[in-house]
Formats: structure tokens, sequence, C-alpha cells
């Protein structure tokens, strides 16, 4: 008999993260989203229930995936949950190709397609979006987004928080790209980036710095 998960999350990654879960042989229980708008509502048949109140909705030992983008975001709410003893299992598609020497975190989410090579790490809370490739001794931090079709290189440290856009490539020969970074979709990175550094274009340049206020 399949488990019950919880989506958290309504919006259109919530019914991706649904037909992920259910791949992975879960059975969708319902959907959690802050706009009130959407009570009532279905996906896939499936009610979504209001706002997630951690304090009343949070059960010991029942399942939860979080389908929301935004990093910070993502991790705080993970860790609202586990520490109100929610289980969030790590969701893998079967046709994900993963080294028996690769390290997968804890809650992490990883799509159909993706190449994980041997002594590469992806941290807890990181998403691993269909047909991208994780090269060989790379590390990506905890609570990263990869976005699809991405390649991330060889023995490259990517570090907390990072969203790595659409098609986008990090280069073998990097060795650093800084936490809270953004590379923007189709980009092409041949450099270090500092953190919190918005960079975009072939070869990927700084565009703005993120301002930590």
């Amino acid at each position: 008999m399949a488990k019950d998960i919880f989506i958290i999350g309504a919006g259109t990654y919530g019914a991706v993260i649904a037909d992920l879960a259910e791949v992975c042989g879960y059975s969708v229980a319902g959907f959690y989203d802050d706009d009130l708008s959407k009570v009532g509502k279905t996906i896939f048949g499936k009610r979504i229930l209001g706002k997630l109140d951690c304090k009343k909705d949070i059960h010991a030992k029942t399942n939860y995936a979080v389908a929301i983008g935004d990093n910070s975001i993502r991790i705080l709410k993970l860790k609202e949950i586990m520490e109100k003893g929610g289980k969030i299992p790590t969701l893998i598609h079967h046709k994900a190709e993963i080294s028996k020497y690769a390290r997968i975190g804890k809650a992490c989410i990883i799509h159909a397609l993706t190449y994980i090579w041997t002594e590469a790490e992806i941290g807890d809370f990181s998403i691993i979006s269909p047909e991208v490739i994780i090269a060989h001794h790379t590390k990506i931090g905890k609570g990263c987004f990869i976005a699809n079709g991405c390649k991330v290189g060889a023995g490259i440290d990517v570090a907390e928080r990072v969203f790595i856009g659409m098609g986008a490539i990090v280069m073998t020969g990097v060795n650093k790209i800084g936490r809270d970074t953004i590379i923007g979709a189709g980009s092409v990175v041949i450099k270090d980036i500092e953190e919190g550094s918005v960079v975009a274009g072939v070869p990927a340049k700084l565009i703005r710095k993120i301002d930590k206020k």
C-alpha cells in the first residue's frame, strides 16, 4: 500500500512534485498553499487544503514534500516540518542515473534523466531537475536548485542556496560558486563566482550583487 504524502506548494511545480512522488510510490493526500483563493480546488483530484500551520498540521511520521523553488524559503519550510516531527523523504525518479559512489543528502528531489557521477555529492534539501549532469567529484551544497538541462563540470564546489538556471553550463576548471549565487539560464560559467552574485551570459558576467539586507 502506497504511503501518503502531502505537498507544500500548490502551484505548477506542486503538480510536478506530486507526479514525481507518485512515481516514487507515494499517494498524494493533499496540498497546502499560502494562497487561500486556492482552497477547495484540486490538482490531479487531490484537494488544496489551505495554508500550512506547522503547529496543527504537521504530524509525526507523516510524509511531506516542499514544492517551492526559492531556496531560502524551501529550506526554512523543510526545517520547520522536520522540527515538528514530519518526515521529508528524498524523492529520486527511477530514470535518474546515480553512481553508487555518489552521495545524496536528506530531503532532496532528483528528477528523471539526471546523471550524477562518481564521488559527486548532493547536499541536503537540494533539487536536481531533469536532464542535469553533475560531473565527478563535484559538490552541490545544501538547498540548491539546479534547473532543467544544466551541466556542472568536474571537481567544482557549489556552495549553499545556489540557483542555476535552465541550460546553464559550469565548466570544468571552475573551483567555486559562492553561496546564494544566481546563474542565468543558458549562461556559460568559466571562472569562480563570488557569493551573492547574479551572473548571466556567454561567458557569464556579473549583473549585480544581491542586497543581503
